[in-house]
C-alpha cells in the first residue's frame, strides 16, 4: 500500500505546504548533500508524491533558495531582536556582528551556507537578490532606529556588517573563541568606517 499524501497530515494551506516542503528539502540536503539530494528524496521526506512537490517548486534550486530564504528570514529576526537589546548604535553594530558570528554556524540549516557545495550554489545570488535586500533592511533597522541620519546608508552598513561576519565565520583565526578580541577588533577597525 502506498504512503498517504502528506503522511496523513495535510497542510492547512499552500503556505504551510511550502514550508513543510522547504523543511523536507533542507533535511535531505543536510543528510545527503546538495548534489545527491533529489526531488524524489524531498517528496519522500515530505510524504508526498513528486507531482505535489512540482506543483509548488519547479526545481531543486528553487526549493533550496526558498528554504534558505525562509530560515534566513527567521534568523534575521533573531539578529534584530538581539541588536535591539543594546542602547547605542555602536553596541548594536558590534553585538549584531558577534551574535551572527557565534550563532549562524550553529544553526541547524543555515550552517549549510558554509558548506562548499551549497555555498557555491548560493554565491551567485549572495548580496544581489531581493531576499538579501530584505535581510539587510531588517538588520539596518535597529541602527537607523537610533541614528535616523544613517537611513540612506543603512543597507550599505548592514551589508558590510554581514560580509565581515561571514568572513569571520569562514576564516576565524584567533577569533574563533575570542569574542572579546573580536569585539575590540570591530570597535577599533570596523566601526570607524561604518558610522
Amino acid at each position: 500500500m502506498s504512503k498517504s499524501l502528506w503522511s496523513g497530515n495535510r497542510p492547512k494551506n499552500d503556505t504551510e505546504a511550502k514550508l513543510r516542503l522547504c523543511e523536507a528539502a533542507l533535511e535531505c540536503i543536510k543528510r545527503n548533500g546538495f548534489e545527491k539530494a533529489t526531488m524524489s528524496d524531498i517528496a519522500k521526506e515530505a510524504g508526498v508524491a513528486r507531482p505535489t512537490l512540482y506543483k509548488h517548486f519547479k526545481s531543486k534550486n528553487e526549493i533550496f533558495f526558498a528554504a534558505i530564504d525562509t530560515v534566513a528570514f527567521i534568523f534575521a529576526e533573531s539578529v534584530v531582536d538581539h541588536g535591539k537589546k543594546f542602547a547605542t548604535v555602536e553596541e548594536r553594530i558590534i553585538e549584531i556582528i558577534i551574535f551572527t558570528v557565534a550563532e549562524l554556524p550553529q544553526h541547524r540549516y543555515l550552517s549549510l551556507v558554509l558548506d562548499n557545495e551549497c555555498a557555491s550554489i548560493l554565491r551567485d545570488r549572495a548580496f544581489s537578490d531581493d531576499a538579501t535586500l530584505v535581510f539587510l533592511q531588517m538588520v539596518a533597522a535597529p541602527i537607523i532606529e537610533i541614528r535616523p541620519d544613517l537611513e540612506d546608508q543603512g543597507i550599505d552598513i548592514a551589508e558590510i556588517m554581514a560580509r565581515f561576519a561571514m568572513s569571520m565565520i569562514q576564516f576565524p583565526g584567533r577569533y574563533s573563541t575570542d569574542h572579546e578580541g573580536l569585539r575590540s577588533l570591530v570597535k577599533k577597525r570596523i566601526l570607524p568606517g561604518l558610522i
